[in-house]
């Protein structure tokens, strides 16, 4: 499909802008183990086995995990079964799930782990001497151990610098993610954006979050509005829930072309593209 016609971008942060591999995965696996350990014992709960590299992709690409500390939850509920030998494969827990999330998972396993225990253990590793401003509270108030050093840390800039500035200039920028407000602005830090916060759809608590495509909807009639016609946004995502609320976005009527990021390097090639396809290609 070409691109000529685009004349804004909505871009999640995680898989898109940033890696967040080593970062918020690494947090959900370590979170899952900590939270499970009342329950299975420390030996158990570090022994259980999980594929970080493979199977956080299975979630994300299952719908309704867009989120990582409910991913956590997930995993730990998955940890636990299996520190207790009484797992299904992954591919079957996973469609037990009916992309409904961890809020099916947990009907059918009703195991008593917490959820806002599973969140203040996933916000002070990732926060480290940043949580409070990120979420709100003390890391060591949630996790004794914890190290100042917060696992955001980790994460690295996906699209070559020189080519998102190049982009930034070129286009108007939205951010549509299921980070708060304070995670997406340390995401901006990072790549050295600047977005308008009327522009940033982030999870607040209040606003509907993907795969409902209520905030895609509102971003594309934002970035459109003093476009001429006809203008397409162009929107990049690398989950399920990415794609699904694309879809319904484009049901109702939103000129809306999807690109899934699937590997570190694709967000550069599809950002490459765009400028080739409208006259701004980098030398």
């Amino acid at each position: 499909m070409s691109l000529r016609g685009v004349r804004g971008l909505v871009l999640d942060i995680d898989g898109v802008l940033l890696d967040a591999r080593s970062s918020y995965h690494a947090v959900a696996e370590e979170a899952a183990r900590r939270a499970i350990a009342p329950l299975v014992g420390e030996a158990q709960a570090r022994a259980a086995p999980f594929d970080r590299q493979r199977e956080v992709p299975a979630f994300k690409a299952t719908g309704g995990f867009n989120d990582d500390w409910e991913m956590s939850r997930a995993i730990a509920l998955l940890l636990y079964l299996r520190a207790r030998r009484e797992a299904p494969d992954l591919a079957r827990f996973l469609a037990e799930a009916g992309g409904r999330g961890v809020t099916a998972l947990y009907a059918k396993y009703p195991v008593p782990i917490a959820p806002d225990g599973i969140a203040r253990i996933c916000g002070a590793l990732y926060g480290g001497s940043m949580c409070r401003d990120l979420f709100g509270f003390e890391a060591k108030d949630a996790v004794p151990d914890a190290p100042e050093r917060g696992m955001w840390e980790n994460e690295e800039v996906l699209p070559d610098s020189r080519l998102l500035a190049a982009v930034a200039a070129r286009f108007p920028l939205a951010l549509y993610t299921g980070r708060n407000a304070g995670e997406s602005r340390l995401a901006q830090r990072l790549c050295r954006l600047k977005i308008p916060e009327e522009l940033c759809w982030v999870a607040d608590g209040h606003r509907p979050r993907k795969p409902d495509p209520a905030g895609l909807l509102w971003l594309t009639h934002a970035l459109l509005r003093r476009a001429p016609r006809p203008s397409q946004v162009l929107f990049l995502g690398d989950t399920a829930d990415d794609q699904a609320a694309s879809r319904a976005a484009q049901d109702a009527g939103a000129p809306i072309i999807y690109a899934h990021i699937e590997a570190p390097g694709d967000t550069t090639r599809v950002l490459s593209r765009l400028l080739a396809e409208t006259g701004d290609a980098l030398a």
